[in-house]
């Protein structure tokens, strides 16, 4: 049996000791099969930032590419067969979820499915994963920043 390098074993700590416990957990009313593991492991963040604030909590979601002006709002994409209808919208939007109808990108070649970009209260995303017309839900969290600043103009 091999024993790891003793840097190894010092940034596993540091890692557990900036994560509690809770936030190691998967949060049991959303796992299905409808969210993505990266959209639960920002939502377990968020809940653990509301619950008990730390600097270094929030600096590590900051380099994950997280908003973090409102933790107890997260951006989704929302997959779907076809369009909301304004039904869905007003049930939605009853469940204080932002939705950008303008973001819509419709199924197309081999993706099944379609999407539009939602800010959804943290904790009305388990009632979202119980929606019929939901197919699936993944972060829509990552800002991304332009790579090749070098080029000349």
């Amino acid at each position: 049996m091999s024993k790891l390098p003793v840097p190894i074993i010092g940034v596993i700590l540091v890692f557990l000791t900036l994560v509690p416990v809770s936030c190691t957990r998967p949060d049991n009313s959303m796992i299905n099969n409808k969210v993505s593991s990266q959209l639960l492991t920002q939502v377990n963040l968020r809940k653990a930032q509301i619950a008990s604030p730390t600097p270094d909590r929030l600096t590590m979601m900051k380099g994950m590419g997280m908003n973090v002006d409102n933790m107890g709002i997260q951006r989704v994409f929302i997959h779907l067969n076809q369009p909301l209808n304004q039904p869905q919208i007003k049930e939605l939007q009853t469940m204080g979820v932002t939705l950008y109808l303008d973001s819509w990108i419709p199924p197309v070649g081999s993706h099944p499915t379609g999407y539009l970009v939602a800010d959804v209260p943290v904790d009305k995303l388990p009632e979202l994963t119980k929606k019929d017309y939901v197919i699936s839900l993944e972060t829509a969290e990552l800002q991304l920043q332009p790579q090749n600043q070098t080029q000349p103009q």
